[in-house]
């Protein structure tokens, strides 16, 4: 990546605000990450929020820069993880496939999505789980649940390469075990947490959004996939509450088939109801419930504040709460007395 200077550099050229500004800028923006991204993915970030683009140019850039927008991002990954191939029809009636690939530098990971023809780098088993790979060209976007995703356009490539990175089950274990830390909501930061507290606020809402039936991104205002036009759609659920913990409280989002088994019903139940039905059933269901939710934590740039996308729950077990709150109590204990 380029370094800071050159950046900065890059910035004032192109917006002609003078360059201790920027600096100030990309300092602030950094702190707010709380150190999830370096200083120059903080100044990605600020590049974004002007209106400009600084290209990646760099083999080997690390996983945890990478912002939305950026293009011609240059990667070297393990993959760790590859989805099923998904067929489909496009509306002009060819044939279309996608396969989502996890890939690692051993510090932070993004999600490959491949389309058509390069789909059968991995039918054909040219690329493996396990493998290294080197990504070049691409271009990076995030998705509704906050993950940065990777595409390869037509200039861009994928190809074995050769690092020093950590195998397939550790990486497993790392990024997508079940296991994440627990948080107060006054002390969250942007990162994988989990919240222990009440539903105390019901978003109102639409509730159903539709998505397309091939790759199940959003439609848009017209009812139309940007990437494959007119297509079949599928009804999804999202509930938007509000969770306290007594320390503070924090909006949280729950989407498709989380959504669905938080309020013991479908999406296809709920697009057959008024909104307003919509909503007293939801309330019903959720209002006043005590929950531990895990998710990803980022910063809404609307509100101004921290929000979670949830990818899991689970109701409070009295019994097993008290449990981890001895055992806290015994290791601080100890931790006193010097044993």
């Amino acid at each position: 990546m380029a370094s800071i200077d050159e950046i900065l550099k890059s910035l004032e050229k192109q917006t002609d605000i003078p360059g201790q500004q920027l600096k100030e800028m990309v300092e602030k923006k950094y702190k707010e990450m709380g150190g999830l991204i370096s200083i120059e993915g903080a100044a990605h970030l600020v590049a974004r929020e002007l209106g400009v683009t600084i290209n990646s140019n760099v083999k080997k850039m690390g996983m945890k820069n990478i912002v939305s927008g950026m293009k011609s991002v240059n990667v070297v990954g393990r993959i760790f993880r590859i989805s099923n191939v998904i067929e489909f029809k496009r509306s002009d009636g060819s044939a279309g496939k996608v396969i989502n690939l996890h890939i690692s530098d051993g510090n932070s990971f993004v999600k490959l999505v491949l389309w058509d023809k390069q789909v059968k780098l991995i039918e054909d088993e040219e690329i493996k789980l396990g493998d290294v790979v080197e990504v070049s060209s691409a271009f990076a976007k995030e998705n509704m649940y906050g993950e940065i995703e990777l595409s390869i356009g037509k200039f861009g490539n994928i190809q074995i390469a050769d690092a020093d990175i950590p195998d397939v089950e550790n990486l497993a274990k790392k990024f997508l075990s079940n296991t994440v830390q627990r948080a107060k909501i006054k002390e969250i930061v942007p990162g994988i947490f989990e919240v222990q507290g009440t539903i105390a606020q019901i978003f109102r809402g639409n509730f159903i959004f539709n998505t397309c039936s091939i790759c199940g991104k959003s439609l848009g205002q017209d009812g139309r996939c940007m990437e494959h036009g007119d297509v079949q759609y599928n009804p999804e659920l999202v509930v938007s509450v509000v969770a306290d913990d007594g320390s503070d409280d924090m909006r949280v989002v729950f989407f498709r088939e989380l959504a669905e088994r938080l309020i013991g019903a479908t999406a296809g139940e709920l697009a057959d109801m008024q909104q307003d039905q919509r909503y007293e059933l939801v309330k019903e269901k959720l209002l006043g419930r005590e929950l531990a939710i895990a998710g990803r934590v980022k910063k809404n740039k609307m509100f101004d504040r921290l929000e979670m996308m949830a990818n899991d729950f689970k109701e409070i077990d009295a019994a097993e709460e008290g449990k981890k709150l001895i055992d806290t109590i015994l290791l601080k204990i100890g931790e006193e007395s010097g044993e």
